[in-house]
């Protein structure tokens, strides 16, 4: 029987909408460059591959960004970060947005993404462990789901505002002066917001570095741990189909403006209601009963899209469900970390359970590209899905399985 844990003294509770906000710019640096960049670039003739390598470098840096997230924890308070990392992506999208489109642009484009990708990640590190300190435990769910809807609204949405600045503006460059601003407002949020305590603050850097992982290696050790990093590797929960959905949309005659609502801004409504949907479930449910849950809906979807009508609205309303679900899984996956990782060094712990769900969530997109060369689109939504089944069977023959020590586990519930 699990031990009820005394938690750590939290700031004083706020609205979880400021968890929204300060996570926004975060999303801009994937939605900036894939929508608005992605779609300028192929319009003036850049390659789809040169295209996909300038996008690939917001994964790259996401992927590993827990190797630095120390950093985020141990120096700098996290307001300092958070200002530090959006003047630097504000620098990131003036010269993005500045910089002539062409094939001979791209490396250089490539490097402008890393960089600004990898001042993003502080965004992230200074807003998790803010969020951390100052959520109370009986409503982290409810913070994971706002905290989610800024990052995704962020990615789809904030992208197409991006690339409609960048259509409509006299010169290109102010697109991205625009979005430093918005960068600045968001900022607004951290009035109010109670700095958490810094982690041996008198240590050197080895030594705060050598206590991050002593953390880590704590709550991997733990059985709650050890379940929330099953369900982070696990193939359910990743969106992977929905990277695909404007490959696909021909099968269903969709229009332009019908896809262009659908991966704008209905989905960012969509998955912005699933993380609100989401976080409440988590706050209801065991956290890793409602990650699961957030997941089986999204296999059901994988199903209704093969099967709905090959119209307009069977695309929109099938597509539409699916983006939904991945809203609850990115808000319930949150709630779940939230809640087992305590106080210190929680940019680290969060990112753990957030990069290995991203390169696991990869692989899946991989099988699902192979999928659909070989049995068509049918063929990868019902491969999808049965991959998801069968790790959801997984994780109920191991869950009760698996040992460890008490510590966060009963946070978890």
């Amino acid at each position: 029987m699990a031990v009820t844990e005394t938690l750590p003294v939290t700031g004083t509770p706020r609205h979880p909408w400021v968890w929204a906000v300060l996570y926004f710019p975060f999303g801009l640096t994937f939605g900036f460059p894939s929508i608005a960049l992605g779609y300028l670039a192929s319009r003036a003739g850049v390659p789809v591959s040169d295209i996909a390598g300038v996008i690939g470098m917001t994964w790259l840096a996401s992927g590993w960004k827990f190797i630095w997230a120390p950093l985020g924890d141990y120096t700098l308070s996290r307001k300092r970060w958070y200002r530090i990392a959006i003047t630097l992506v504000s620098v990131g999208f003036i010269a993005m947005s500045a910089l002539p489109l062409t094939t001979r642009t791209m490396p250089l484009l490539a490097l402008l993404v890393l960089l600004t990708s990898l001042a993003g990640t502080f965004i992230a590190f200074a807003t998790e462990g803010l969020m951390t300190h100052n959520s109370p435990p009986h409503a982290r769910g409810r913070s994971g789901g706002w905290f989610q809807s800024g990052n995704q609204f962020a990615q789809t949405a904030g992208g197409g505002l991006g690339l409609w600045l960048m259509r409509h503006v006299p010169h290109p460059w102010m697109a991205g002066a625009a979005l430093a601003a918005l960068l600045w407002l968001c900022s607004l949020a951290l009035t109010g917001l109670e700095e958490p305590p810094r982690h041996l603050r008198e240590g050197s850097l080895g030594e705060r570095a050598g206590d991050a992982w002593r953390e880590l290696g704590a709550l991997v050790r733990s059985r709650g741990g050890r379940i929330g990093l099953i369900l982070a590797i696990l193939p359910i929960g990743t969106g992977a189909a929905q990277a695909l959905f404007g490959s696909i949309a021909s099968e269903w005659n969709a229009g332009a403006d019908t896809v262009s609502a659908v991966l704008g801004l209905g989905g960012g409504i969509a998955i912005v209601a699933g993380c609100f949907a989401g976080g409440r479930l988590a706050d209801r449910i065991a956290k890793p009963t409602s990650y699961a849950v957030s997941s089986a809906l999204g296999l059901l979807a994988c199903v209704a899209i093969a099967l709905s009508p090959r119209t307009n609205l069977g695309y929109a309303a099938s597509t539409l469900l699916y983006t939904f679900s991945l809203g609850m899984c990115a808000a319930t996956i949150t709630a779940m970390v939230l809640a087992i990782i305590g106080d210190t060094a929680a940019a680290t712990k969060i990112n753990l359970f957030f990069a290995l769900n991203t390169l696991f969530s990869l692989g899946m997109l991989r099988v699902n590209g192979w999928a659909h060369d070989h049995w068509r689109t049918n063929g990868m939504l019902y491969t999808e899905a049965l991959v998801g089944v069968g790790a959801l069977v997984v994780f109920a023959l191991l869950a009760g399985r698996v040992r460890g020590t008490d510590v966060g586990e009963a946070r978890a519930r």
